[in-house]
């Protein structure tokens, strides 16, 4: 491969997995060039005579024009494919000069730059040399990506310490891995939350997507990313959390390529200090398609997406579970979609991967036909161990009040395969059913608790909740605490149709017969409600924030929960009207102690 200076970023995203758009055919050289836009950092207006160079900052290549827009023609060169570049940016009398850092060139590239105005703080000042208290990861973050209805992704953070903490949160652009924009929070108190829009960010550039570290330095943090694209019918909404610590595997229990419209790529972030590679292994569900893997070498800091639809040697219409495993620590997060242009009401959700397993997991929300949105959970349970296991789920309904069921896999399941439960149908069928019974779910809304019945073996769990206009999804906990944080719940935010989460929470074993919730104001972090409620031992309860007559509408909250004498596991679901407006995200427990 030549190798230039160069500057990089894939122009196209398969929804909000960023996957590059490329022709089947191979990539000539006509094709090959550099587009974008820069814009100033404080105003976000377009910037007219900006310098563009390739290479070091010697002569123009090309200068913007009155709409900020730049385009590089490779083709004229007559380069090769996969060429290494970089790129300055300068209006040196108005303007600090940016450098794009280096990226391959393989087909038409984007690159939008922000430049700040001589006097303003930095793009990436130097980062602090102290150690934080705790870093959080957030692999994949986006400004208007796609477009102006595309897609973008709010985060949150809590501070879940005792002390005041100031943040410094770095936005490294998504395939280079390199720092497009650093700054500081300072003084996010105990229980409250900060929250950062990239839409509104005129630092960050539009059209393009981040991983994100958050380093925190005085109190440990908590973090949760909500991912939004599209208007009206055709709105979609995702959630994920950020993660503290990386692992050297992650479980993925369900990934699909084009089964029944559906596609789940996943963006694997290196949380390393040096470059790593990452090896995700593919094994079928029924055991009938070849075992493949892939290989993807990620920079320190940044993320790389594997889309099954355009991975070789994987076949359509199969369910895989994935094994991720790399040498330095890595955060995976899967994003699941049903959303092309031919879907009338398209859906999608995400879910991180599971980095820690237990022989009982557990799940604060399932349904058969569940409210009033008919909502269905189809429940993936991957075997984590080398012995083969005959997994079990078992379903309280919400409120404590119903019979208690219990629902076996209908066959052994062997190490690294999965058990997939479609509560629609009888178990190990594709028979519908409806009457409630030992091999069929009974319609309703439910708490349950995965079982690997082998006090040596551990499963994962990836809950998928569907229903005809909107999906989400969430993987199941395995390690219930005595406090769990949840950085993001409102109450009719936005106005009567806009964001309101129900609390799922749930008690585990015998000891925890309910919980306290304190309820922190976004605005200005008071402690505003305390609240506590009963819950029958090992069972489940709705908190919807609309039935608190301590809180109001149109206001969003930090949640601190302490489970009363035993421990707990909770979610919260993000509900809004309109298309897919449906998300759901696991609550934190307490970090570990820096």
């Amino acid at each position: 491969m030549r190798s230039h200076r160069s500057l990089f970023v894939a122009l196209a995203s398969l929804g909000l997995v960023a996957g590059i758009v490329l022709s089947s055919a191979p990539a000539r050289a006509a094709d090959e060039s550099i587009r974008g836009y820069v814009t100033d950092g404080t105003t976000g207006a377009p910037l007219k005579d900006v310098c563009v160079t390739l290479g070091p900052p010697i002569r123009c290549f090309t200068q913007t024009d009155a709409n900020g827009f730049y385009l590089i023609d490779l083709g004229a060169l007559a380069v090769e494919p996969g060429t290494t570049w970089d790129m300055y940016f300068l209006k040196s009398t108005t303007h600090q000069t940016a450098y794009s850092d280096k990226f391959q060139v393989t087909g038409p590239v984007s690159f939008n730059q922000v430049l700040m105005p001589t006097g303003q703080r930095e793009l990436c000042p130097t980062p602090r040399a102290d150690v934080p208290t705790q870093s959080v990861y957030l692999p994949n973050v986006t400004k208007t990506l796609g477009g102006a209805t595309g897609w973008q992704t709010p985060f949150i953070v809590q501070n879940t310490g005792t002390l005041g903490a100031s943040l410094e949160v770095t936005y490294n652009r998504f395939l280079t891995g390199k720092c497009a924009v650093r700054r500081t929070v300072t003084n996010l108190q105990p229980g409250t939350s900060y929250a950062d829009v990239p839409n509104n960010d005129t630092d960050l550039p539009g059209d393009t997507q981040f991983s994100v570290v958050v380093r925190s330095f005085g109190a440990t943090v908590v973090s949760v990313v909500n991912e939004h694209a599209g208007t009206g019918a055709r709105a979609e909404a995702l959630s994920y959390v950020g993660v503290n610590a990386g692992s050297a595997s992650s479980f993925l229990p369900n990934i699909v390529r084009r089964f029944f419209g559906y596609v789940t790529p996943f963006i694997i972030q290196n949380l390393g200090t040096l470059d790593t590679t990452a090896s995700a292994k593919f094994v079928s569900f029924d055991g009938t398609a070849p075992t493949v893997t892939v290989t993807r070498t990620i920079p320190a800091g940044g993320s790389k997406f594997v889309d099954p639809n355009s991975e070789a040697g994987l076949i359509d219409g199969k369910q895989y579970t994935v094994t991720v495993t790399a040498p330095d620590p890595i955060s995976v997060v899967v994003n699941t979609h049903n959303d092309a242009p031919s879907v009338a009401a398209p859906v999608a959700y995400s879910t991180n991967g599971i980095t820690v397993g237990a022989s009982t997991v557990y799940g604060p929300y399932g349904a058969k036909n569940g409210g009033t949105e008919k909502r269905v959970s189809t429940i993936v349970v991957q075997n984590l161990s080398l012995n083969t296991i005959t997994p079990s789920l078992t379903f309280d309904p919400l409120g404590g009040a119903g019979t208690t069921q219990i629902i076996s896999s209908p066959a052994p399941v062997d190490p690294g395969h999965a058990w997939a439960f479609d509560p629609r149908f009888t178990v190990g069928t594709t028979t519908p059913c409806t009457t409630q019974s030992s091999t069929c779910l009974g319609d309703g809304e439910y708490g349950f608790v995965a079982r690997s019945n082998d006090p040596n073996s551990q499963i994962a769990v990836a809950v998928n909740v569907i229903s005809a206009t909107n999906a989400m999804g969430y993987t199941a906990i395995p390690t219930p605490t005595s406090k769990v944080y949840l950085p993001n719940v409102t109450r009719t935010l936005g106005g009567v149709d806009g964001w309101t989460t129900p609390i799922l929470l749930q008690t585990v074993g015998t000891g925890a017969t309910g919980a306290t919730l304190r309820w922190y104001r976004f605005s200005d972090g008071a402690l505003v409600h305390t609240q506590t409620v009963e819950i029958q031992p090992g069972k489940g309860l709705r908190i919807d924030p609309r039935t608190v007559s301590q809180l109001q509408d149109n206001t969003q909250y930090s949640v601190v929960v302490d489970g009363t004498g035993g421990t707990v596991a909770a979610i919260v679901m993000e509900l809004a009207s309109g298309g897919d407006n449906a998300m759901i995200y696991e609550g934190f427990p307490p970090p570990p102690s820096p």
